[in-house]
């Protein structure tokens, strides 16, 4: 029997194996704050004799990771500041040191860095604060000086302030030396004297490999020698220096492995290939990020840089690093071709800000002009303009908008040489994936020298199918997470508080579901089981610092979780950010909410009944700590993604009738630890009912679907469509009954026709081998199929509409569905009060005192199906008259209060219910209504082969009505604002770019806010300064 194998059989001994089990369990029990160290005095002392000799093993080459883990989790299980626990570990585990934690957190943290637990050894050395304990010999003294120094290499809690002080602890040890060696050394008779000099040379060795690690890591690029050679030739010296002090030897060789890691990982290491990623790089030490996660390391390593692949696929946990891997794309992109065009996809309106914050805030630092396309559904003049205006390098969009600009055919998006594909998965959802699909076929056909980076932490199944679709690439599958997630179903009474750990594909391996009941410490007021298990989480799990995010049915519920839990809570919060925002939200408004006052005590509420600005600023003050609980709905699976450290399922419903898919629970749920804050994300099932138990589990037990194509239902169905095809509305038909599938393709084939002006030359077979759905079908037979039913819907089309090409263009340019256009067109050619070119005058359209013609324009965008203006039924009963005058006074810029009551169905006195319905309405109405009207003016107004951009739709969209008001509201200026702020702008608006104003409002001084506020704004202009910083990046 070798030695590895009688390791083996002694960790499957039952006593061994019942610790260890026994070890993970607490492990995971004491992240969730539970004081259940049960260990009895001889299961530390095991635990202490396992883990020594699993330490001995695991720095050695070729052994089991595993053991590592155990040993790991060994130790964190001993609580090292109790007297008992840290008694027996130096008896087992100590040193000739007085202070055994240095021993305890040496091994704690470089098992840590072993283990790939990066973030985890920085924060195990944030709880060892005996940096100021001297040592009584000087020996000791050094020794301790060099595990301190390591310490603080490690952790970098204060970036490079930790490493100098890393520095200057080896320095002290320097001025000592005259001081204490020779009187140490003296001690000693000349023998002994000889070794122990030899022992401190082999120390001050160490030292030396530690300060040169520092150097390193302070000084990136500009350190001249090989870092990991200097390291290994002083560690060599070390250990010829100390031959006999086995201990000693393995401390000297755990330190050189350590501070190998620290190299490896340093953001410095592997990054040097290129200028302007050597300056990305330095601007990120900048700001602390000095070093890269394992993930980032990891996609590296499998060629994420290689640059003859058509396409990248990147399947990356939440919250590992996944958008600097596309900062380091963009600038390799930029460096092979100079004038290269990046555009960066993301699947929400709300998320375009924060990868446009983020991209902006490291890209601009190294010269790159990153911009983003407006939220409202056209391009306007303004918009147009701007995004040319300037070289922009990156441009940050939704599917939908870069669809427009290109059947637009922008000159922003007309040589774009790397499309980045950020949530890709979103790709299976309805309609907006099957036209996310059809975007991304359309670029290939008409963008063939792109390339394609995707993003997604789910891409599961054929992701073979997905590189071929692309035209060939590489497939990065990193596992790696920021911390590790423990998924806990809990039950509460008045006494006691019972935790489910419970196995799940993306959290922990439990040997077994796991029970753990304790004392319930608090003295809860809630009456019901399901508010009792919420106000424990709450009491429970979040503190300073830390965010707990409730996820809630509705926007409705989620008002009322917020109320419930600010009731709960004690004091307010002390917070000049907290009050600025609490004043903003009721000026915004135009009166006091609940919205506001729940802030004060650190809760907010996140859904679609705010504004976007309030949701800004509220992600805002969560990023700053100031906020302890946010209570939204379930679908932020797809918006924002700000930093939380447990997430609590009120619900598993998305919307009024889905239920959560395990992707949008674990979309939802990765997103619990924080970095850097928190060892575990917590995600946490409340178990008031056997049937809330078991759904909860149901989901868990899912795992992430495997990625499959909205198209294949087309496929499946190819029968029926074929035989619907030929009847006489057959394609009113499908549209109907496939809305998420054949509605999208009916564009995509619009398109085509289009772009080939109707030739039957074009070689139609290949046109369909475009789509992912082709590249997912089994074999040639089924494929064949699919190509088969796509060509008989394409020349049905081609069939129906060969005689009116006009509308297939108007169709294409729009967006809209040819039966919507057929009845613009229709509008157009009998009511006076569209086709007359008088009435799209701004003045006219947008009169207070006579809203009858904007109500017919209403009118006729209500009946086409993909506004939804006119089947609003419980939310708003349709009323085109009350819907202009709501849009008139939008534009006009009064209060969001006083328009909401315009409408009977919003008139109601809880106004917290009244706003929230009111502006969940009000952001629907103003994407939608802006939609309409532009398809309404561009066909009254143009023809098919020019469709005339238009400042009406944005006008209705942000809530102006002038050009240089809109130029404001498009970098972020808040729409109360927007107007005063916009007297910077002199002259014609074409003059500017949105460079060029945001550098003319980052100059002005406080007397400049002063005159340019709003008149009656309760804001001082230092205030709205402080506002804008944060809405305009």
């Amino acid at each position: 029997m070798n030695g590895m194998d009688y390791i083996q059989q002694i960790l499957n001994d039952d006593d061994i194996n019942i610790l260890l089990q026994k070890s993970n369990q607490t492990y995971h029990l004491q992240s969730i704050c539970i004081n259940n160290s049960n260990f009895t005095s001889s299961e530390i002392e095991l635990s202490c004799r396992l883990a020594f000799l699993l330490i001995g093993l695991s720095f050695h080459e070729n052994t089991n990771p595993k053991w590592a883990e155990y040993a790991y989790k060994l130790l964190k299980n001993i609580h090292i500041k109790e007297n008992e626990d840290r008694e027996i570990f130096d008896k087992i585990m100590g040193y000739e040191l007085d202070n055994v934690s240095l021993i305890y957190y040496f091994y704690l943290s470089s098992l840590a860095l072993i283990l790939d637990k990066t973030i985890s050894a920085r924060l195990d050395l944030k709880q060892f604060v005996d940096f100021e304990d001297v040592e009584s010999s000087w020996s000791q003294r050094v020794l301790a000086g060099i595990f301190k120094a390591l310490f603080f290499l490690i952790r970098k809690s204060d970036g490079f302030e930790d490493i100098r002080r890393a520095i200057s602890e080896i320095s002290n040890l320097q001025k000592e030396q005259v001081k204490f060696e020779d009187q140490y050394l003296n001690q000693f008779d000349v023998q002994t004297q000889k070794e122990e000099a030899l022992i401190l040379v082999g120390l001050y060795h160490t030292s030396k490999a530690l300060t040169e690690t520092a150097e390193y890591l302070i000084n990136g690029y500009n350190y001249k020698k090989r870092i990991d050679n200097v390291v290994r030739q002083h560690i060599d010296i070390a250990l010829d220096l100390i031959p006999s002090d086995v201990r000693l030897r393995d401390f000297i060789s755990i330190i050189n492995k350590d501070l190998q890691s620290l190299i490896r990982h340093s953001i410095w290491n592997g990054t040097a290939f290129q200028d302007q990623i050597k300056k990305l790089c330095e601007f990120k030490s900048s700001h602390n990020i000095l070093e890269l996660l394992p993930s980032q390391r990891q996609a590296m390593q499998q060629n994420l840089f290689d640059v003859y692949a058509n396409a990248s696929i990147v399947q990356m946990p939440t919250s590992a690093g996944k958008t600097m891997l596309a900062e380091f794309n963009i600038v390799l992109t930029k460096s092979l071709r100079k004038d290269a065009k990046v555009v960066y996809v993301v699947p929400s309106r709300a998320l375009v800000n924060q990868v446009y914050f983020d991209l902006r805030k490291d890209l601009s630092a190294i010269g790159f002009n990153v911009e983003r396309t407006s939220s409202a559904s056209e391009i306007d003049p303004t918009e147009a303009d701007f995004l040319i205006a300037d070289d922009v390098d990156v441009i940050v969009s939704t599917p939908e908008k870069l669809d427009l600009l290109i059947r637009r055919s922008h000159p922003s998006v007309e040589d774009v040489s790397l499309f980045i594909i950020d949530e890709a998965h979103t790709i299976e959802n309805g309609e907006r994936g099957a036209r996310l699909e059809l975007l991304i076929a359309m670029l290939r056909r008409e963008r063939p020298n792109a390339k394609y980076m995707l993003l997604s932490p789910f891409l599961l199944g054929n992701t073979e199918a997905l590189k071929d679709w692309l035209g060939g690439g590489n497939i990065i599958n990193v596992d790696w997470r920021p911390s590790e997630k423990i998924v806990i179903g809990l039950k509460v009474t008045k006494t006691k508080a019972t935790f489910n750990l419970l196995p799940s594909a993306y959290s922990f391996d439990l040997y077994q579901e796991n029970e753990q009941v304790i004392k319930n410490p608090y003295q809860l007021v809630s009456k019901t089981p399901k508010d009792r298990i919420l106000e424990f989480s709450c009491r429970h799990f979040s503190s300073k610092g830390k965010t707990e995010l409730i996820l809630c049915k509705g926007k409705g519920s989620a008002n009322n979780v917020a109320e419930k839990i600010y009731s709960w809570i004690g004091n307010n919060i002390n917070s000049d950010e907290i009050h600025l925002v609490q004043k903003y939200i009721d000026e915004e408004l135009g009166c006091s909410t609940s919205f506001s006052k729940f802030l004060g005590k650190g809760v907010a509420v996140h859904h679609a009944g705010l504004s976007d600005e309030t949701k800004l600023l509220t992600e805002h003050l969560i990023r700053q700590g100031l906020i302890n609980y946010v209570c939204a709905t379930t679908t932020i699976a797809e918006g924002v993604n700000f930093p939380v450290s447990s997430v609590y399922f009120d619900t598993y419903q998305r919307g009024q009738h889905n239920l959560l898919s395990a992707n949008d629970f674990w979309n939802i749920a990765g997103r619990s630890g924080r970095t850097m804050v928190d060892d575990f994300g917590k995600i946490i099932l409340p178990f008031n009912t056997h049937t809330n138990a078991e759904t909860g589990k149901a989901i868990l037990s899912k795992g992430a679907e495997e990625l499959t194509s909205v198209l294949a239902k087309l496929f499946l169905d190819r029968e029926y469509i074929l035989e619907t095809l030929i009847k006489e509305r057959g394609i009113e038909i499908l549209m109907a009954e496939y809305t998420d599938a054949f509605s999208p393709i009916f564009q995509y084939f619009v398109h085509l026709l289009n772009v080939s002006n109707n030739e039957l030359a074009v070689d139609i077979d290949d046109l369909f081998k475009d789509s992912l759905v082709y590249f997912m079908l089994d074999n040639e037979q089924q494929r064949n199929k699919f190509i088969d039913l796509c060509k008989q819907i394409y020349l049905t089309i081609q069939a129906r509409y060969a005689n009116n090409i006009g509308v297939l263009k108007y169709a294409d340019k729009t967006g809209f569905s040819v039966p919507s256009v057929l009845k613009i067109m229709h509008q157009k050619a009998t009511n006076p009060a569209i086709a007359d070119l008088d009435t799209w005058n701004v003045n006219v359209m947008f009169n207070r005192r006579n809203a009858e013609n904007l109500t017919e324009k209403i009118k006729a965008i209500s009946e086409l199906r993909e506004t939804g203006l006119g089947t609003d039924d419980t939310t708003a009963p349709f009323n085109p008259e009350l819907v202009a005058k709501m849009i008139i006074r939008w534009v006009k810029g009064d209060k969001i209060n006083a328009i909401s009551s315009i409408h009977p169905h919003f008139i109601d006195n809880d106004a917290d219910k009244r706003l929230t319905q009111f502006v969940s309405y009000m952001n629907q109405l103003r994407f939608k209504a802006s939609w309409g009207l532009s398809a309404l003016e561009g066909i009254v107004k143009g023809n098919e082969d020019e469709m005339k951009d238009s400042y009406i739709p944005s006008y209705v969209y942000y809530g102006v009505d002038n050009n240089p008001a809109l130029a404001m509201r498009m970098l972020g200026i808040p729409r109360s604002l927007s107007l005063s702020l916009s007297q910077i702008i002199t002259g014609s608006i074409s003059d500017y770019s949105f460079t060029k104003l945001r550098n003319i409002i980052n100059s002005l001084s406080l007397n400049d806010w002063d005159s340019l506020k709003p008149t009656r704004s309760k804001l001082s202009g230092e205030e709205w300064k402080y506002i804008v910083s944060i809405l305009m990046k």
